[in-house]
């Protein structure tokens, strides 16, 4: 069993994301986060969540799972209003979406976000709300000054981030974009958490570099 968050999602929560383990639109009630070497090389990386959740005492069937390469112990939680925001940020691989320089990128640095929403979100705002979170780490990664690696401009992400948003159960609210009362939580939510994950990375990587 290797080093791994478990977050406990307060009950059964609607779920979309872009999770190894229960992607998609999916019921769940815990987020599994495995911390895996920078040489991880399992070609079934959702086999290995299940044996992890189970390992933890957990039906993977009511799991998101994640994985990655960045340091757990370094994760960050904040709130805002009916949001909150659990991140692990690894940008050693920075990379814009559309970045067009001709660099191999290797396939190591991940973002992983949970974003737990106490209100019951229908699919339609679940899809904005998981638009809104993404655009909040664009802003994040700008603010930190990420530049990316295949473009000469800021990073928006890595090659291998994963994200999910975790609603209160039922269909009710019908929009969660940026200009919403659930929508600006969430962004502000993520931004903050992404942003000291960035920085935290940035500083831990600079006492590393001999002479410092």
């Amino acid at each position: 069993m290797t080093r791994a968050l478990v977050i406990e999602l307060g009950g059964e929560r609607r779920c979309l994301s872009s999770a190894v383990l229960g992607g998609g639109l999916h019921t769940a009630t815990y987020w599994l986060n495995v911390q895996v070497d920078h040489g991880y090389a399992r070609l079934d990386p959702g086999v290995h969540l299940a044996e992890e959740a189970r390992a933890r005492g957990l039906d993977p069937d009511a799991v998101i799972g994640m994985l990655t390469a960045a340091d757990i112990s370094a994760a960050q939680t904040h709130s805002h209003g009916v949001a909150r925001a659990h991140t692990t940020v690894g940008v050693s691989q920075p990379l814009a979406a559309a970045g067009r320089l001709p660099r191999r990128v290797a396939p190591v640095g991940t973002i992983n976000v949970l974003v737990v929403v106490d209100a019951p979100l229908c699919d339609a705002a679940l899809v904005a709300a998981l638009q809104t979170a993404t655009e909040a780490k664009a802003q994040a990664l700008a603010d930190a000054g990420v530049r990316a690696v295949n473009h000469d401009g800021h990073a928006t992400g890595t090659a291998t981030d994963s994200i999910c948003i975790a609603a209160s159960p039922g269909s009710i609210e019908q929009f969660a974009g940026p200009v919403t009362p659930v929508g600006a939580a969430i962004a502000t939510t993520v931004h903050d958490a992404i942003l000291a994950g960035a920085l935290a990375h940035r500083q831990h990587r600079e006492r590393q570099v001999p002479g410092r």
